[in-house]
């Protein structure tokens, strides 16, 4: 079982690898998309409450990474990229089809609770419709189409 996970693991980390060279590109080309949505929501919830606690002061004092920088919202992303490689590994069975199917399946799972619960809650509308352009959401789904397409071929 502990194989399982590994490989799951490394399935999400190469995914990753993809994803953020096809984002990265698509920031080259000045197509904007959807990024970070999640931890800002995350971010919105807990915020205030985490303030209240005094882990904001706490954090800072230990010197640790800022949340707003590139090194906490990175680690953020391969954080919730490795947690979506253990869900997809616990769910597999359950998911029609081969791989590709699997992969297709999953990833529009997730791209519809990130398109239809988390995007609007930021006010961002369906799919990012009121901040992003067509190009910019077409982008993002094939980018994030493609962690999930890695993930099921490799796992």
């Amino acid at each position: 079982m502990l194989a399982a996970y590994l490989r799951a693991l490394l399935a999400g980390a190469a995914g990753l690898v993809v994803n953020f060279l096809l984002l990265g590109l698509a920031d080259r080309l000045g197509i904007v998309t959807a990024r970070g949505g999640f931890q800002r929501l995350v971010k919105l919830w807990t915020g205030p409450a985490l303030g209240a606690l005094g882990v904001d002061r706490g954090w800072a004092a230990l010197d640790l990474p800022d949340p707003s920088g590139p090194l906490f919202t990175t680690g953020f992303k391969v954080v919730v990229g490795l947690v979506m490689a253990m869900i997809y590994l616990g769910i597999q069975p359950l998911l029609p089809g081969p791989a590709l199917e699997k992969g297709l399946v999953y990833a529009l799972l997730v791209w519809l609770i990130n398109a239809a619960l988390v995007l609007p809650a930021l006010g961002q509308g369906f799919a990012g419709m009121k901040m992003l352009s067509a190009t910019g959401i077409i982008v993002f789904a094939m980018a994030h189409t493609a962690f999930f397409l890695v993930l099921a071929a490799l796992i």
